[in-house]
């Protein structure tokens, strides 16, 4: 009964290769330098990320709107004795008809929509976690769009956590230069198959309203809060709900930018330091945010001075960032340096044969 399964599965792929429209290779290759200087603050100590990470990807599409993708995603740590660090399996179904889209399976973090600060994911985070394991549901068009997704990030297991993420976000242009949005994260951060009963609700909520304008410069001033509801079933502490204001400021132009992010509020990261049953700080491994955020000062002020541009019809993109970090006590810096190229050559086309 197996090999009549695996034979008629087989010959159903057979014949979506025949039919397909375009058979297409996508390929991004990124190098990443973040290193930050953090050392003497209350959120961590100095780190430096500089990795290469490629992503080559075999996809064809069919009916115009249906694609299937299969490719890994490969990264090296400059200075790593290994040959290569990390290598991921890539593959997933997508649907696109422009407007409405979904994935399915694992892909590319890239293709998430919504507008997700960095109370949600650090720079470091993006650099190692550029995939989404789950599905994502988006819909762009008009003046608005929304997504929602589920990222399945951690296998119940004796070596590591059941661990999983809900993301929503929305908005949209409601005049000529007003808009407004929000988005909203649900960690369920779980057992190791060794221990039960510590499970840890991780929410976070950011509504946000905004304005953007040319006046020589192009500005982009948004207002937000960051509202947060965190739980750890191990202890009878009950609901933690730290939260705060956010304000965002960036002016533009030729490519050269100044922006400045004002958090003040409390701490969003309560649990930071906590030992879970494993006898394992939870860390970075419940929080993915930019540690700031965790600040006991009451505030955390980002300003960076920046270039980025993309260029060869957006094949290739440059960014590179120098940024003062104040946590209410003394000044911190980073700097980040980001360069990537992607190609997405045809390699059959139905209508026009081998390309």
């Amino acid at each position: 009964m197996g090999k009549k399964i695996i034979t008629i599965l087989l010959a159903l792929l057979t014949l979506n290769m025949v039919s397909a429209q375009v058979l297409y290779l996508d390929t991004e290759l990124s190098t990443h330098f973040d290193n930050t200087e953090h050392t003497g603050s209350d959120v961590g100590e100095s780190r430096t990320v500089f990795a290469v990470r490629a992503t080559p990807t075999l996809g064809y599409r069919f009916d115009k709107h249906h694609s299937v993708v299969v490719g890994t995603e490969l990264l090296k740590d400059f200075g790593s004795a290994n040959y290569m660090d990390s290598a991921k399996f890539i593959a997933y179904y997508e649907f696109n008809n422009g407007k409405y889209a979904a994935n399915a399976g694992i892909f590319q973090r890239n293709k998430l929509v919504g507008e997700y600060s960095r109370a949600f994911f650090s720079d470091a985070y993006h650099i190692y976690n550029a995939t989404v394991q789950g599905v994502a549901l988006r819909h762009t068009g008009g003046r608005g769009f929304a997504e929602l997704a589920v990222d399945w990030d951690g296998l119940y297991s004796p070596q590591t956590r059941e661990k999983f993420r809900v993301l929503a976000a929305a908005g949209g242009k409601f005049a000529d230069i007003l808009y407004a949005g929000g988005a909203f994260s649900m960690q369920h951060f779980a057992n190791k198959s060794t221990f039960y009963g510590n499970v840890v609700d991780n929410l976070l909520l950011n509504p946000y309203i905004g304005v953007k304008f040319n006046a020589f410069l192009d500005f982009d001033i948004r207002l937000g809060a960051l509202i947060s509801a965190q739980r750890d079933r191990r202890t009878d502490e009950g609901w933690k709900a730290p939260m705060g204001g956010e304000l965002f400021l960036r002016m533009s132009r030729w490519g050269v930018y100044v922006e400045n992010n004002l958090y003040v509020g409390g701490g969003l990261t309560p649990f930071y330091a906590t030992i879970g049953a494993d006898d394992l700080p939870y860390a970075d491994n419940l929080y993915t945010c930019d540690p700031f955020y965790g600040t006991t000062h009451k505030v955390y002020n980002r300003t960076g001075i920046g270039y980025s541009q993309a260029f060869a019809g957006d094949r290739v993109k440059i960014k590179a960032e120098f940024a003062l970090q104040y946590n209410g006590q003394k000044l911190f810096c980073q700097q980040l340096v980001g360069i990537t190229a992607t190609i997405c050559p045809t390699l059959y086309d139905k209508k026009n044969h081998k390309k």
